[in-house]
């Protein structure tokens, strides 16, 4: 391709556009990379951002959050092993028994989720 100059019959050569020269689907695969490029930045940024905060948060903070996390593995476990103790006591026909380790188990569970709720 060549472009005239106003003044002369003085010639440019322009070279062809690299975007004609390519296909469909190399269009789309080098968008596809980018977004996912970008997408990884993005998600880097944020984990910064986030690690960042943590670290500004005053000692008293951390140390309720981390309390409220094992305090709700705790339920949770205490949740579980009186759910399988109570199903042996009512396999063994302890019914009255079982019942109150049922009673147990749910309450301590309802405990782990609230603690999972409220420590953020």
């Amino acid at each position: 391709m060549t472009t005239m100059q106003r003044r002369g019959d003085h010639g440019q050569v322009c070279p062809a556009p690299t975007m004609l020269n390519r296909t469909v689907e190399d269009l789309l695969a080098e968008v596809e990379h980018e977004y996912t490029c970008r997408r990884r930045e993005a998600r880097a940024l944020r984990r910064r951002i986030r690690r960042q905060r943590r670290r500004d948060q005053p000692l008293r903070v951390r140390a309720v959050r981390l309390a409220s996390k094992a305090g709700a593995v705790g339920l949770a476990v205490i949740g579980t092993g009186a759910f399988t103790m109570a199903g042996a006591s009512l396999a063994m026909e302890g019914f009255a028994t079982a019942r109150e380790l049922f009673a147990v188990a749910a309450a301590a569970w309802g405990g782990s989720c609230a603690l999972k709720i409220f420590s953020g």
